[in-house]
């Protein structure tokens, strides 16, 4: 599955099948042939590495998850997705639920004093959670037990409930890991913006000058911020969307391939064809063949 990105006027991301009435979601990933781009929301997310090794980069580090692993990524956190191997496939169960589920209302006593320890902590990005004790074991557990809900009806007051006891159990195991890591918010927060950009433009016309201008900065310290980062240049990041929204669109779209180049920012089909060969060590109409859904009938 590739995320469809939906964004507020700050850029930060809508998630599919959150509600104001209910908001939380399930979401099954397949990263085995998708890299979900650098992307954030105000969601948390408790996840399990349902099948192979997952990568997950923030700002501060890399992740690797094994299959069989919980994790935990915090509110607003920058994250970059994908398969950790070339080989084998890698499937993550994802429950994505905004706060106020667990805080009720605002300044509450579950708010205060029992998220804001870990959503305002700017130490913690992202958590780890691996099945080598009982305390991470009971985590885990909760996390299947959400799953197999998972599109039952009239499951809101259990999900809420079950969510709240993976909370208590995450608090405890983020004492008992004690992370402290510091970063600096400022090329963070500067390279949201140009993120920002991308994903709202990246159909046009966009050069390094162009995406330095979002942030007043020259081309090269904004270069020289993503890849502190991002571990990319700007311009790669551009690419990496570019081909990931064209894959979606091979695969769920009868669209022409030439419509398809110039709908994800490629100025000709040939240009097009010769970049996703060179990233993808296929060509589009290859890769539409062994992916396309049966909702689509490729051209």
């Amino acid at each position: 599955m590739t995320l469809a990105f939906e964004q507020d006027k700050n850029g930060v991301e809508k998630v599919q099948g959150i509600t104001y009435e209910f908001p939380y979601t399930m979401h099954e990933r397949h990263l085995t042939d998708t890299v979900i781009p650098w992307h954030w929301h105000e969601e948390l997310e408790l996840d399990y590495a349902y099948r192979g090794s997952i990568k997950i980069e923030t700002a501060k580090r890399t992740y690797h998850i094994n299959q069989g692993e919980a994790y935990f990524i915090n509110t607003n956190v920058m994250t970059k997705k994908g398969r950790l191997t070339e080989a084998g496939e890698a499937i993550e169960h994802a429950h994505l639920f905004h706060p106020i589920l667990l805080a009720g209302y605002y300044r509450s006593i579950f708010e205060t004093k029992y998220l804001d320890p870990i959503l305002k902590n700017h130490d913690i990005d992202v958590i780890v959670i691996k099945p080598v004790n009982d305390l991470n074991n009971a985590f885990i557990a909760l996390l299947k037990r959400l799953t197999s809900m998972n599109e039952q009806p009239d499951m809101e007051m259990e999900i809420r409930d079950l969510l709240s006891q993976a909370w208590l159990l995450l608090m405890q195991i983020v004492q008992s890991q004690n992370q402290q890591t510091s970063v600096n918010d400022y090329p963070y927060k500067r390279v949201k913006q140009v993120l920002n950009f991308i994903y709202s433009h990246y159909p046009e016309k966009i050069t390094l000058s162009k995406l330095a201008d979002c942030i007043q900065l020259s081309p090269r310290e904004t270069t020289r911020i993503f890849k502190t980062v991002c571990h990319q240049t700007p311009m790669d990041c551009l690419m990496t969307y570019r081909l990931e929204q064209a894959k979606r669109l091979l695969r769920e779209s009868s669209d022409a391939i030439t419509d398809i180049a110039f709908q994800t920012g490629f100025n000709n089909s040939a240009y097009f064809s010769k970049t996703f060969k060179e990233h993808m060590h296929q060509t589009p109409k290859e890769y539409r063949k062994l992916n396309s859904t049966p909702f689509s009938a490729p051209k």
